[in-house]
């Protein structure tokens, strides 16, 4: 709940200027509501924005994104942000988004999201690529976008009938749903400044769950690609990055074994995603790490 509670925290907190307004809609996956949940935002409702509350009682993250989705259309919002519920956000963090999806005519808007550690954690795990978000430049043009730091305009997806995939309820929803933006016409523009901050929690910083972080995220690519692009062309293309992924990891094992300030959960992440990417051909994951 600490971590909620500084998200919302976080939103109320934001600079806008006087081009927009925004609410803020919390999502909750239960099957009832979870009272702390409940009255922690009842303790936010005289804050500077609306906050609002929205139950989705079938279990899985396309769904509750869904519902988002659903919200945000039918209460005639213009554009959806997300991010998720142990983060938080710069103060200029949706003024940044919206600004340059306005500015540069696009359809979705992303930015990075950087990692708060405990402290005293080993390199082991703050140089670890799991743990990172990608590194790319200010106004890249990108063909996907992930929903821990994201703004969309609403009306575009409605227009299209663009929606998370229920289907993928174990990771990658997000991917296969951006991946879409391109085809309909649509363009996603990655923004630097526009910062989010997620609080690594203690339970993550171990090597199995980096692991199977990894090994979940290369399994789950077969259903992504099978949402876009023809069998056999999805096959050979997990083939390729399966391959890609278990040659790099086997490459860089020693170095990022023996030199300092390098992580050797890149190299053994990289050999273990490699290896989803062919489990993915015979089995679907069962959970969602």
């Amino acid at each position: 709940m600490a971590t909620f509670c500084q998200c919302i925290e976080s939103l109320q907190q934001q600079n806008i200027n006087d081009t927009f307004s925004i609410d803020i809609l919390v999502v909750e996956n239960n099957q009832t509501h979870n009272q702390d949940v409940v009255e922690a935002i009842a303790s936010y409702q005289h804050a500077p924005f609306t906050i609002h509350h929205q139950l989705e009682t079938t279990a899985g993250i396309p769904f509750a994104r869904n519902n988002a989705l659903r919200f945000g259309q039918q209460q005639g919002f213009d554009y959806l942000a997300f991010v998720d519920d142990d983060a938080i956000a710069d103060p200029n963090w949706i003024q940044t988004l919206f600004a340059a999806l306005q500015n540069n005519h696009v359809q979705v808007t992303t930015g990075p999201q950087f990692p708060i550690y405990p402290d005293n954690t080993a390199t082991l795990y703050t140089a670890a690529n799991v743990y990172h978000e990608r590194k790319l430049t200010d106004g890249a043009a990108l063909s996907w976008a992930a929903t821990n730091n994201v703004l969309l305009d609403l009306n575009f997806f409605a227009q299209n009938q663009l929606a998370f995939n229920n289907q993928l309820i174990f990771g990658g929803e997000d991917k296969a749903l951006f991946q879409q933006v391109g085809r309909h016409g649509g363009k996603i523009l990655w923004v630097q400044n526009a910062i989010i901050s997620e609080f690594i929690s203690p339970e993550r910083l171990n090597v199995k769950w980096a692991l199977k972080r990894r090994f979940r995220i290369g399994a789950t690519e077969l259903q992504i690609e099978s949402c876009i692009n023809p069998p056999a062309k999805s096959y050979a293309r997990c083939i390729f990055k399966g391959s890609a992924y278990l040659a790099k990891g086997l490459l860089m094992l020693l170095p990022d074994a023996l030199l300092p300030n390098r992580s050797i959960l890149n190299s053994l992440g990289d050999l273990v995603h490699g290896c989803g990417f062919f489990y993915g051909f015979f089995a679907n994951v069962k959970s969602y790490t």
